[in-house]
């Protein structure tokens, strides 16, 4: 009724012509940028759009025939029918939330009961219940899974540090099919992964690992692992971590010479007058992954717990200057397991055990967005929602799967030896034979009952009278 008021009088002032004109125009304007960039489009205007059209097309039209069919409309002592009112609609790209004020002597566990059916009415996916306030409840529909026929390709892996741009760290999709990345120069300074057993976690790990290869192998990117179930993800990689620990005393040892490398190498930088360090050979970015924070914060002895959680704050709040980098993962989310959440600027959840740990990773107020975590099919691992530090909404996206021989080919790439350029090279002999001059056979030094501390002090050499440049 108010748009027909609204555009009767807009009609006789402009002509039918011009409304229609103006219409048409906002309407291609849309549709050329629905196409040229979906992920915005839904962001800024799809979601209200879809929002008002599923609301009146697909909810309300049916509405009293739905919740009647289900069961959920009552009668007063009147005789007169009480039913259920649709409010809102919020709609992202997977899930609809519809906000419904309960009828009178309803209760949440009524529409509980009648879930599947309400689901089924409305030929969704999966569904779920939420309590807003008193009174007042939202029905969540999963209307379409994106990543179920999305293949996610696994990045190609860059052949050398030009092809590295700490910004755009890729790690795989988003529901839109847009790369997603990770940005370890500014942003996701340090990120926190949560996800039960099996969510998928270590794909985004080895995924991040495998696009900063040519760094590490460079020597620019120093990995400092802590895996306290004895190595079992990140064994593997041994030979391409500047420091690894798989328990947790043996962590508690690396976190302090985390800490203590980088607590130098600030003090230096701060004595020459560097505030930020630029990755290199002498100033490398050092990330610090631990596999499972659970087991040096809550699940071991109280010295290595009080110590462990002082050095991981520590880090978490003077090293980004410098080059100091962490990534922690873990199953339980709580306060109690990571008292240190908050110091995370960027918080990705994968598949959780209860909807309470979506917000607890998250942050509060999440999953009334649409991250439902909680709610990702165990076929689906290394879905997640990410959330970022100046972006309100989560990201639904989907790290790529990394295979076994996917991590021996990293290893490879990292620890192989034909990138290193010879210092001394070798020379020819007469013979025809090829020696280094420089090797030295240890073995054919032996004491012959001697003792070793008789040793003749040389102080000069006699060759030519020529000077020799020695290398």
């Amino acid at each position: 009724m108010t748009t027909t008021a609204t555009m009767t009088p807009t009609t006789v002032m402009l002509g039918y012509q011009t409304v229609l004109l103006a219409a048409g125009i906002a309407v291609l304007a849309g549709a050329s940028w629905r196409l040229l960039d979906a992920p915005t489009f839904d962001r800024f205007a799809g979601r209200l759009l879809r929002a008002w059209w599923r609301r009146w097309a697909i909810y309300q039209r049916q509405w009293l025939r739905v919740v009647s069919a289900c069961g959920l409309s009552t009668t007063d002592h009147h005789g007169e029918a009480l039913v259920p009112k649709l409010v809102a609609v919020r709609s992202s790209w997977v899930w609809d939330s519809l906000h419904i004020r309960m009828a009178k002597g309803q209760t949440a566990e009524d529409y509980g009961q009648a879930l599947d059916r309400l689901a089924n009415s409305f030929k969704a996916r999966a569904a779920s219940i939420r309590v807003l306030k008193p009174g007042k409840i939202a029905l969540d529909f999963q209307r379409r899974e994106p990543f179920d026929e999305m293949p996610i390709p696994l990045p190609a892996m860059p052949e050398s540090i030009a092809g590295v741009d700490l910004r755009k760290l890729e790690i795989g999709r988003d529901e839109f099919g847009r790369p997603f990345s990770l940005d370890l120069a500014k942003r996701d300074l340090h990120v926190l992964l949560a996800g039960e057993s099996g969510a998928g976690k270590g794909s985004w790990l080895w995924s991040l690992l495998r696009a900063l290869a040519p760094m590490i192998r460079a020597g620019h990117v120093r990995l400092w692992v802590i895996d306290p179930k004895g190595g079992m993800e990140f064994g593997s990689g041994r030979e391409m971590f500047h420091d690894f620990a798989d328990g947790d005393r043996d962590g508690l040892r690396l976190m302090r010479k985390y800490v203590a490398t980088l607590d130098e190498r600030k003090f230096e930088l701060g004595r020459q007058g560097i505030r930020t360090a630029t990755p290199s050979r002498e100033t490398p970015l050092d990330v610090l992954i631990c596999d499972e924070l659970a087991a040096m914060t809550a699940y071991t002895d109280r010295d290595i717990r009080v110590e462990f959680h002082q050095l991981l704050s520590k880090a978490l709040t003077q090293y980004r200057a410098v080059g100091g980098r962490i990534i922690g993962a873990t199953q339980e989310p709580t306060k109690d397991v990571v008292p240190m959440r908050g110091l995370f600027p960027t918080k990705i959840s994968l598949r959780v055990d209860a909807a309470s740990y979506v917000d607890m990773c998250l942050g509060e107020g999440m999953r009334d967005l649409g991250a439902f975590a909680d709610k990702i099919p165990a076929y689906l691992p290394g879905v997640a929602y990410a959330k970022t530090d100046g972006r309100k909404e989560p990201r639904r996206v989907r790290a790529a799967f990394t295979t076994d021989d996917d991590i021996a080919e990293l290893v490879a790439f990292c620890t192989e030896l034909g990138n290193v350029t010879p210092i001394r090279p070798e020379i020819e002999l007469p013979d025809g034979t090829s020696s280094n001059p420089y090797e030295v056979d240890f073995e054919d030094f032996e004491d012959d009952g001697q003792n070793v501390d008789e040793v003749e002090e040389v102080e000069y050499f006699e060759g030519d009278d020529e000077e020799e440049d020695i290398a």
